[in-house]
């Protein structure tokens, strides 16, 4: 292989790795950014259809609130995200733009030097005038210097046109990018102001949805004075079993140090209840699609003012005739019903999780279960139309985030 060839395919797979890494970095960056926006669009998606579904009753409800609420919070998330993106675009094309300039003016300058390199001697005219310079040394140390500067002269001719073809290949990417990169921002901008029109709308129903329920505060305090009764006894009932199976648990085993609300645990049910912890946060759902319509903790009512409500779990929404499902491996302590509905509790080691709001249960106390396998069917309430499944994690008679445990 000539040296005028290894340089050419040097200096191109030079130009083409950094090339590489710097594509690389820029795909990877494009793919975070991508990825954040699907899921928040999956979500939205997901929100939409239930939100649509709420809107079949003809009277404003709380749950239509918390979905709107929702619903504006992801598409701001889903714009802001959009903005990420058209800015990484923008710099994007602002490197092609001034790598095709660096890259013409490099260009432009060889070309340039390579015409004066050609007009600078009547030695490169032709093989002749070449020859004749040769043989008219004086000695043949003075001919041998001459060929050799000819020949020198030559190879950094081949090298400028070598160095000149790679960088207009380079320069033919960059043009090409920087197109590819200003049709990706015109389509960023256009979805940038669908979203944003969308979240407008939103808005502008959340405004009156929140309007209407205000009108009713009346029947909001009375109606959420019976959820809050039931939600504590449901509570009640669980925090009692929970201290029972611990008292029982303790019993059975050796005589030890007992610890005040913790499980004493067998060696197999030591290692489920590690392999739970070890999984937190990449718990699978307790359902299969769904939104969170009510979180964990203390915060205030959506509507009514200075009331606030406390939620030993998570609600989740979902569609109507859902399943839930267990988040992980466990057995079944207890299937219990109240006010007419029912609830399943599953033990993995000395955590708990708890399924209620249920209308049929397909499990019984005392059967093992694997992760996602179905434990009953949601209630769907008459009156509202909402499917919605209320959700909790202990571990001993410590309430936890059921948030903090399932995937994101």
């Amino acid at each position: 292989m000539s040296r005028t060839k290894t340089i050419m395919i040097l200096l191109a797979g030079l130009l083409f790795f950094s090339g590489c890494a710097y594509l690389f970095a820029q795909t990877k960056d494009k793919n975070v950014l991508e990825n954040n926006k699907r899921k928040i669009e999956q979500e939205i998606k997901q929100t939409t259809e239930l939100l649509e579904k709420t809107r079949k009753n003809k009277n404003s409800s709380v749950q239509e609130l918390e979905l709107l609420n929702k619903n504006i919070s992801k598409r701001q998330q889903l714009v802001s995200e959009l903005n990420k993106e058209i800015s990484a675009t923008n710099k994007n094309i602002e490197k092609h733009s001034a790598a095709v300039a660096r890259l013409s003016e490099d260009i432009e300058k060889l070309k340039s030097d390579y015409a004066r390199m050609l007009q600078s001697s009547y030695l490169h005219r032709n093989s002749y005038s070449q020859l004749m310079y040769i043989l008219a040394s004086k000695s043949f140390s003075q001919a041998y210097r001459r060929f050799m500067y000819i020949r020198q002269y030559s190879d950094h001719q081949k090298k400028q046109v070598a160095i000149i073809e790679a960088k207009q290949v380079a320069l033919g990417e960059n043009i090409s990018a920087l197109k590819e990169e200003k049709n990706q921002k015109g389509k960023l901008l256009e979805e940038e102001k669908q979203e944003k029109d969308k979240l407008q709308k939103e808005e502008q129903r959340q405004k009156k949805v929140l309007e209407d329920l205000q009108k009713q505060e009346k029947k909001l305090r009375a109606d959420l004075a019976v959820k809050q009764k039931r939600v504590r006894d449901l509570n009640s009932q669980i925090q009692k079993i929970i201290q029972a199976e611990i008292k029982a648990s303790q019993q059975k085993a050796a005589e030890g140090k007992r610890e005040a609300g913790k499980y004493s645990l067998t060696p197999e049910e030591k290692i489920l209840s590690n392999d739970f912890a070890a999984n937190m946060g990449r718990l699978p759902w307790p359902t299969e699609k769904g939104t969170v319509s009510e979180y964990f903790g203390t915060h205030n009512h959506p509507v009514i003012k200075n009331v606030k409500v406390t939620n030993n779990g998570i609600n989740i929404l979902t569609e109507k005739g859902a399943s839930a499902r267990a988040v992980f491996n466990g057995k079944v302590t207890n299937v219990g019903n109240i006010y007419g509905l029912k609830f399943v509790m599953i033990r993995h080691g000395e955590y708990t999780t708890v399924y209620s709001n249920l209308d049929n249960v397909q499990v019984q106390a005392g059967q093992t279960v694997k992760t996602k396998q179905t434990i009953g069917r949601i209630h769907t309430d008459d009156n509202s139309g909402n499917t919605e499944l209320q959700f909790q994690v202990w571990k001993g008679t410590t309430k936890m985030d059921p948030t903090t445990w399932i995937a994101k």
